[in-house]
């Protein structure tokens, strides 16, 4: 498949990209690096424990409560000897079919072979608003531009594989958790297309809750639409779906207790709802040239899947809402992850309901032309923008010669200890070292930009004497590590503090003489 084969290309692009360059890569693959440093902290953790504590604060916060299985399984292969980085770039080799194979299947159910087929195809894998191009293209915008950019990132597929694995695949399951849903659902289904879908339920919703509630919601709400008996129908669809449905909010009531109880969730839940929503602008300029799936949408469907595909849709922007207003989750904006896929269906059925197969069909450099202008220039437009990102070097993409020895003394110390660090350079503390840091991932750092300023300053010798000493003593560290980007000598203000400095060319590591946690 030339379309499978082109994704895949997109998917490692990035990654290959940070790869030619020749320098050592610290595990960023984004635009917000940080989110893959958190990643990897996590795997290091459940390799050591089973269970993931946040390593953004010394000693580690949370309880031993927070068990992940994709980010257990890396932590056991790095366990291994597997470096902790190709341990979690390992999920592509999973990651990229499921998209190519839920996406391709889900089209093939829904949409006639042909012209059609590989129109709705394309725009599922690659289909984005040109809006971004043309109001960002070779820049890095905040504002309007910059919301749409975010927007644009949540909804493009190829970038779920540019170091956020878990969450392709999490569409995938909720793909496959539709097209099982509906056959199982029919008379004579075997037992392990029932046994099947509850769990992908069960997976889909650990490995991310927003899709495992959207597939859950659509079921049932599926199949109590298409009910000859309505609402009464409820207690005989629970009835039949009642393994799908215990299997699907095990994990959602798991996410809920962590929320609930463990204090580090609450504050990464506090900083996730302080992101702005997205602006009505925002949302027309992501969802207006998708404008022919509105008039397939309003088509009255034919069977379970017809509806399910209008269903979704709905219930992505429901979540987002809800979520929004009522905080009883967090981070709407993963809610329209895999919009796309039916925005593509919906699109090119709509487009075929406008003018027959046969108008198309003379008018096929038309359907071409508005097939390319979703896809290419969002593509292009996306690689560049990580071009720049990578150019800009702003997140933690690469370590230095003297960074990568510095990281490995602090792994290799005896006995327990925190880091103090700036922020850039502490992101990559406890996925390369296994050591807890002061400040770092910003959804999980206690006062994160009081403690990234006051970090910052210590290392550019900002602080004074007095202001230097109260902060060490403050974090709990048994070392600072000073970066490549950092050359001020903090012995100058610390002596008294420290024991030992070990000089890795550009970078330091200063161990204080009162080691703590």
């Amino acid at each position: 498949m030339i379309l499978g084969g082109i994704f895949a290309v997109v998917s490692v692009a990035v990654l290959g990209g940070l790869l030619s360059r020749g320098r050592v890569i610290a595990g960023a693959e984004s635009q917000v690096g940080a989110d893959q440093m958190q990643y990897l902290s996590w795997i290091v953790s459940a390799g050591q424990n089973g269970s993931i504590l946040s390593w953004w604060s010394i000693p580690p916060q949370s309880s031993s409560n927070f068990f992940h299985p994709g980010f257990l399984i890396s932590g056991l292969l790095n366990r291994t000897g597997i470096d902790v980085v190709l341990s979690y770039q390992l999920w592509k080799l999973i990651a990229i079919p499921a998209v190519i194979v839920s996406f391709a299947a889900y089209v093939r159910r829904l949409v006639p072979p042909g012209g059609p087929r590989t129109a709705a195809l394309a725009l599922a894998l690659f289909g984005l608003s040109p809006v971004g191009a043309i109001v960002g293209w070779n820049a890095l915008k905040k504002g309007f531009p910059g919301q749409v950019e975010f927007a644009a990132g949540e909804l493009f597929a190829p970038s779920w594989l540019w170091g956020y694995m878990m969450t392709a695949i999490a569409v995938g399951l909720l793909i496959f958790g539709l097209l099982l849903a509906e056959s199982a659902a029919k008379p004579g289904a075997s037992r392990i297309t029932k046994a099947a879908l509850p769990a992908t339920a069960f997976f889909c919703s650990w490995l991310q809750p927003w899709q495992g509630a959207e597939l859950l919601g659509a079921v049932l709400l599926t199949d109590l639409l298409i009910s000859d008996r309505g609402t009464r129908g409820l207690l005989v669809i629970a009835k039949g779906r009642a393994a799908l449905i215990l299997a699907g909010l095990l994990p959602l009531l798991y996410y809920r207790w962590l929320g609930s109880s463990e204090s580090v969730w609450k504050i990464a839940a506090s900083a996730n709802n302080a992101v702005p929503l997205w602006s009505v602008g925002v949302w027309l300029a992501v969802l207006l040239p998708w404008f022919p799936a509105l008039r397939a949408f309003f088509k009255r469907p034919a069977g379970w899947q017809e509806t399910a595909l209008r269903v979704v849709p709905v219930l992505m922007l429901a979540e987002y809402g809800l979520i929004s207003i009522t905080r009883a989750g967090t981070f709407p904006f993963h809610a329209v992850q895999g919009l796309t896929l039916f925005l593509a269906v919906l699109s090119v059925e709509g487009a075929l309901l406008v003018h027959n197969r046969a108008w198309w069909g003379r008018h096929i450099p038309l359907a071409v032309l508005a097939v390319v202008l979703m896809c290419v220039p969002g593509t292009l437009h996306r690689l560049n923008l990580m071009r720049l990102e990578i150019h800009k070097s702003a997140q933690p993409y690469f370590l230095e010669a003297g960074e990568v020895e510095a990281l490995a003394q602090l792994k290799q110390e005896e006995g327990p200890g925190g880091v103090l660090a700036p922020i850039k350079a502490a992101l990559s503390v406890p996925a390369h070292s296994q050591r807890p840091v002061w400040v770092g991932e910003l959804s999980w750092t206690p006062d994160f930009r009081d403690r990234v300023e006051r970090a910052e300053r210590l290392f550019k010798g900002q602080l004074t004497t007095n202001q230097a000493q109260m902060l060490v003593a403050e974090s709990n560290a048994r070392f600072l590590y000073s970066d490549c980007g950092h050359t001020f000598d903090l012995t100058t203000q610390l002596q008294s503090q420290i024991l030992k400095v070990t000089q890795h060319g550009c970078a330091r590591v200063y161990e204080l003489r009162s080691s703590v946690k």
